[in-house]
C-alpha cells in the first residue's frame, strides 16, 4: 500500500501524519502492552493532531498523555529547552506511532508506546520507519517495536540511531525485524534493559561511536531465513572507515533458546586496514555476559586497543550441525594491545601467543564433546533449563566445580533458576 504525504504543520519544525489521513494497516486491530516508566500525569492528549498541537505548542518539561490509539507518523524537528514526554495513558492500549522521524530534535522522551510496522508486498528488506538521527538527549523507554513478518521471517529495520548524541534506549521489545537496531557516528548511545527476539538477521548493528553502553539486554531465540541471511547477535563494525571507542558490553544475556544458531559478539577486521590507528577500536569492556550458542564465534573481536574480557559464560548449545565450528570461543586478533582475558568460562582462547602486554588470568576451560576430560559440562552446571524444552537456557554452576574454583564466568547464573 502506497503511504501518503505527511500533512505539514506551517511555523514549526514539526509533521504530523493522523491516522485519517494514512489509512495504514499499522497499529490496526493489534493488541500490545508496554511498560511506561512514569505515571500517566500530565497533559491529556487524545489523537493525532491533539499531539501535533501540543508539540507544537510546547517549550519544555511538559508531559503529554496520549490516550489508546493510532496516532500514525510523527516528525519532529525542534528541540526544547527542557525534557518534553511522551507517554501513554494506559500500558494495556499503548498510544501506538506507524513512523518515527526525530532530524535536529532534542530532549525528548517517548515512554510506554508502541512503533508498529506493517509490511508491504515488495518493499526491500532494508525498509526503516522509525528513526533518530542529527538529534540530541532522546529516550526510548518501556516501549514497543514491533516489525513483521515476510512470510514467516522478520522484515525491515527497527530503530536507525545516526548522527546523534546522547540517546537512550531503554526497557523496551524488538521483535520480528530483519535487522532490529542499528546506527552509526553517534556519541553517549546507551542501550540498556531490553529485550531481542524472533530477529532474522541482526540484533544490533553499530559503528563509529564514542561512549557506547550495551547493558543488561536479553537477545533470544532468532529466526533465520534459510540461505538469506548472516546473523550477528551484536555487531561493532568499522563502517566509514572509522573506530569505535570507549564501548561496554556488560549483564547481556545471548541465548539461542529453541532458535537458529548465530555469531554472537562480533567485532570484526570488515575487509579494512587495521594498521591504521584509526580504523582500530580503542577502550572496549566486555563483562559479566552469559552466551548460550552454537557458533564458534562466541566474542570474537579484532584489533582492539585497551581491551577487557572478564567473567564472561560461553556455553555451548546444540544444532543439527556439528564440529568445532559450534563450540563458542574468545577469539581475539594477534595484532590487539593491552589485552585482559581474566575469569571467563569458555572452551577456549584464540590468539595468545605470549603477547608481553597480553594478560591471560584464571579462566575455566570448559566442554562438552569428552566426559572423561577435565571440564566437561556436567561437572561444571545444573541444567534448570534447556532450549529444546522450555525455549531458553539456564545453566546454574555445580558447587565445586572449575569454574567455581576459579570464580570464573558470569554472576548472573548465580541467580537461577529464575522462572518457576
Amino acid at each position: 500500500m502506497r503511504r501518503p504525504p505527511p500533512l505539514v504543520l506551517a511555523g514549526a519544525m514539526l509533521l504530523m501524519l493522523s491516522s485519517a489521513l494514512a489509512a495504514q494497516p499499522a497499529c490496526e486491530a493489534q493488541k500490545f502492552t508496554t511498560q511506561p516508566s512514569g505515571p500517566a500525569k500530565g497533559q491529556a492528549v487524545r489523537d493525532a493532531a491533539g499531539l501535533g498541537a501540543a508539540l507544537e505548542n510546547a517549550k519544555g518539561g511538559e508531559t503529554f498523555i496520549l490516550a489508546p490509539g493510532n496516532y500514525g507518523g510523527l516528525s519532529l524537528g525542534k528541540t526544547y529547552n527542557a525534557t518534553v514526554t511522551i507517554r501513554s495513558a494506559n500500558p494495556a492500549a499503548p498510544a501506538c506511532f506507524s513512523d518515527l522521524r526525530l532530524k535536529g530534535a532534542g530532549n525528548v522522551t517517548f515512554d510506554g508506546v508502541v512503533f508498529d510496522y506493517s509490511y508491504s508486498p515488495g518493499e526491500k528488506d532494508f525498509a526503516n520507519r522509525f528513526s533518530i538521527l542529527q538529534s540530541r538527549n532522546i529516550t526510548i523507554s518501556g516501549s514497543l517495536f514491533d516489525g513483521d513478518h515476510n512470510r514467516t521471517v522478520g522484515h525491515g529495520r527497527g530503530l536507525r540511531i545516526r548522527d546523534s548524541a546522547s540517546i537512550t534506549v531503554t526497557g523496551s521489545v524488538f521483535r520480528k525485524w530483519w535487522k532490529a537496531l542499528t546506527g552509526g557516528k553517534n556519541t553517549n548511545l546507551t542501550i540498556r534493559g531490553n529485550e531481542f527476539y524472533d530477529i532474522r538477521s541482526d540484533g544490533m548493528t553499530l559503528g563509529v561511536t564514542d561512549g557506547l553502553m550495551i547493558a543488561a539486554n536479553r537477545l533470544h531465540n532468532f529466526r533465520g531465513a534459510p540461505g538469506r541471511d548472516h546473523r550477528d547477535m551484536l555487531q561493532i563494525t568499522r563502517s566509514s572507515n572509522q573506530r569505535s571507542t570507549n564501548i561496554v558490553i556488560r549483564d547481556n544475556v545471548f541465548d539461542m533458546g529453541a532458535g537458529d544458531y548465530s555469531q554472537t559478539i562480533w567485532m570484526g577486521g570488515d575487509g579494512k586496514n587495521l594498521g591504521d590507528p584509526m580504523l582500530r577500536h580503542q577502550n572496549v569492556l566486555i563483562e559479566n555476559n552469559v552466551i548460550y550458542n552454537a557458533h564458534t564465534h562466541g566474542i570474537s573481536v579484532h584489533a582492539i586497543d585497551g581491551l577487557s574480557i572478564r567473567r564472561n559464560s560461553l556455553i555451548r548449545v546444540h544444532r543439527a550441525e556439528k564440529g568445532n565450528v559450534t563450540i563458542p570461543r574468545i577469539n581475539v586478533s594477534r595484532g590487539s594491545t593491552s589485552v585482559v582475558i581474566e575469569q571467563n568460562a569458555t572452551s577456549g582462547i584464540i590468539g595468545y601467543h605470549n603477547q608481553r602486554d597480553w594478560v591471560i588470568l584464571n579462566n575455566a576451560i570448559i566442554q562438552d564433546t569428552s566426559p572423561g576430560a577435565g571440564g566437561f559440562y556436567d561437572r561444571q552446571f545444573i541444567y534448570y533449563a534447556t532450549g529444546a524444552t522450555h525455549g531458553y537456557h539456564e545453566y546454574g554452576v555445580r558447587p565445586g566445580s572449575l569454574i567455581a574454583r576459579l570464580n570464573a564466568g558470569s554472576t548472573l547464573v548465580e541467580k537461577y533458576p529464575t522462572r518457576r
